[in-house]
């Protein structure tokens, strides 16, 4: 077996030759591109950045949406033995800069004009950046590509493409320098080679069996080692078919129209489906609800049981076979029919989503990983979920819990350092090869790791109170009115809470309640609504110690997303920057409740 990226993927291309490797929409159809296609496309546009003076150690970036462009000019990269830099498309200008200049970035390459059309207004303030490629669907339909210096060139009849000589690539060279979101400061560059990666990944393939029967739909940021490492190489190593959605929003009608057999997705995807399917039973007749509920029920307990090793009853058995077809089938038909695996990472997932899933017939396996550990540190083996925890360290994985409960991580994955930042990385990285991830987790006796919470997202009281926010917004996040909520209180006398709410169902919830309004805005201000959000908030502080009560809240009506910042590609809060954008709101909420008393104050 090969030990680089692209070996691995030319081992796949030799063996799946004529079967489709990835397809995406173009004007309503799919556009399917075979592995020998592929092939061919990686080693023109190897054979022009040659031409560009593209060499090994050299280091290009990618600036792409999720298309088949972004792998031709990754995979073309690394033949060649430079390091890929990808580039979010969502990164303002200054940004871009920043990453372009530290990784002293030579060539770019651009999935859109639009997108090469950002990269232009920092040019003059990249001095190493010698040339831009746009390698758009034009491009790859028509085989030409558009340089700078040499628009319209057809590439698949370029005589240099034959004479290519590609160098000696190694496991050891640098594959990627993946820049951290920066939320604390300057976005680091973490270094992976392509033993790191790859290694990752056939430790997943090992474990899940992806093979080239399997397919997948795309949809998670490339630029994010999550998704590049399980949704892209996994799956072409393996020989799979990934189709790439449209957009976040479309994820849906993608997964239904793909018929995917493994899915990757992030804990808040799945638990908006979970709210969507729960929205669209409410909205039946009692007698369906009620079919529906006996369902979940009878089904959870035959779960519990075979999770337990005890007998299910004959009876129990029959009923489940019928609520299996009249109400399970239903809910898989809609995710395409063939999904056998969905691992959900990046964050911890609502356990009473998971069950419920599960109960439906969806096999749910957590993971938990970093990006410099390439990103895969433990997942759910198939043969014994446990739910609550992560599962257990992939093969050659070792896991042990330090000071302060951190995690502590070593093992073939974990990264070669920060770009240029030696004391940065003799903090993460200790003398004897461990990763100090961050995160709080433990172990139990089986080896099965839980996350208790994140060292860096503490919040510490003015009392000396250590909080964990993830537990008291996960909590309040179940609300069905809740679609997003981040909690502050660092240095203060107690916990206040920012709560975007789900605006579909508090639209509904004011019409089936009479309460008038004339704008989505105005209606964020009543006190109607603002009752309703304090019901969903005391709920949680019920069950809570006084000291992670929540005694304060704001209703705030733009959502946390990619395109404002506020949110990671993995969809989890940017603490630090709601914070600073917020701030205003934030300190009105300090200003006007006191310690005992919940006050909402204004909307932002």
């Amino acid at each position: 077996m090969a030990d680089t990226i692209h070996g691995s993927f030319r081992e796949a291309a030799a063996n799946h030759r004529d079967k489709v490797a990835l397809r995406h929409r173009k004007d309503g159809r799919y556009v399917e591109m075979t592995y020998g296609e592929l092939e061919s496309w990686v080693d023109a546009v190897a054979a022009r950045l040659v031409l560009f003076g593209v060499k090994k150690g050299d280091t290009v970036g990618v600036l792409s949406q999720n298309r088949p462009q972004w792998v031709i000019a990754d995979l073309a990269s690394l033949s060649l033995g430079a390091g890929v830099v990808p580039l979010y498309p969502t990164l303002p200008p200054s940004y871009l800069q920043y990453i372009i200049n530290d990784s002293h970035m030579t060539v770019l390459v651009a999935g859109d004009a639009l997108l090469l059309t950002s990269i232009s207004t920092v040019m003059d303030e990249t001095p190493d950046l010698a040339q831009t490629l746009l390698l758009d669907d034009a491009a790859i339909e028509l085989g030409t590509a558009a340089f700078s210096s040499d628009p319209g060139s057809d590439l698949r009849s370029d005589p240099s493409r034959r004479a290519i000589a590609y160098p000696d690539v190694v496991g050891d060279d640098i594959a990627t320098i993946v820049y951290t979101s920066g939320t604390t400061g300057a976005p680091k560059g973490v270094v992976l080679t392509h033993t790191n990666i790859v290694s990752n990944a056939r430790a997943l393939t090992d474990r899940y069996g992806i093979c080239s029967d399997d397919s997948t739909v795309s949809y998670l940021p490339l630029s994010h080692m999550f998704e590049r490492t399980c949704g892209y190489y996994t799956f072409l190593f393996a020989g799979a078919t990934i189709t790439y959605a449209d957009q976040m929003t479309s994820v849906a009608k993608d997964v239904a129209a793909a018929h995917p057999t493994v899915l990757i997705a992030v804990p808040r995807v799945l638990e908006k489906a979970h709210a969507v399917a729960r929205g669209k039973i409410e909205g039946h007749s009692k007698r369906k609800q009620a079919l529906v509920r006996d369902a979940i029920h009878d089904l959870n307990e035959r779960a519990n049981l075979r999770y337990r090793g005890e007998r299910v009853s004959p009876w129990l058995a029959l009923k489940c076979v019928v609520y299996d077809r009249l109400v399970a089938k239903k809910f898989r038909d809609a995710a395409g029919g063939r999904l056998r695996i969905i691992v959900s990472g990046g964050a911890s997932l609502d356990r009473q989503v998971a069950k419920v899933l599960f109960v439906v017939g969806f096999n749910v396996f957590e993971g938990y990983g970093m990006t410099e550990a390439s990103p895969v540190i433990a997942c759910s083996p198939v043969e014994a979920i446990r739910l609550g925890t992560v599962g257990t360290p992939l093969e050659g994985v070792e896991v042990k819990i330090g000071e302060s409960d951190e995690i502590l991580v070593r093992g073939p994955g974990v990264m070669r350092g920060y770009l240029g930042r030696p004391e940065e990385t003799a903090e993460a990285l200790d003398t004897d090869g461990w990763l100090h991830t961050g995160d709080q987790g433990v172990l139990d006796a089986d080896g099965y790791l839980s996350i208790t919470g994140r060292l860096k997202d503490l919040i510490v009281t003015s009392y000396g109170k250590n909080i964990s926010p993830q537990p008291i917004e996960e909590g309040i996040a179940r609300s069905k009115y809740v679609a997003q909520v981040m909690v502050c209180g660092d240095n203060r006398q107690y916990l206040v809470a920012l709560v975007v709410p789900d605006s579909e169902a508090i639209v509904k919830y004011a019409r089936d309640s009479v309460i008038p309004f004339d704008e989505y805005t105005a209606l964020l201000r009543r006190d109607e609504i603002r009752e309703l959000i304090s019901g969903e908030i005391d709920r949680v502080n019920k069950a809570a110690p006084s000291y992670e009560q929540i005694r304060g809240f704001d209703i705030l009506p733009e959502a946390f997303t990619l395109e404002n910042g506020m949110l990671t590609p993995t969809l989890k809060p940017r603490r630090g920057r709601i914070t600073m954008i917020h701030g205003d709101v934030i300190e009105r909420l300090y200003a006007s409740t006191d310690a005992g008393k919940r006050d909402g104050g204004d909307s932002a």
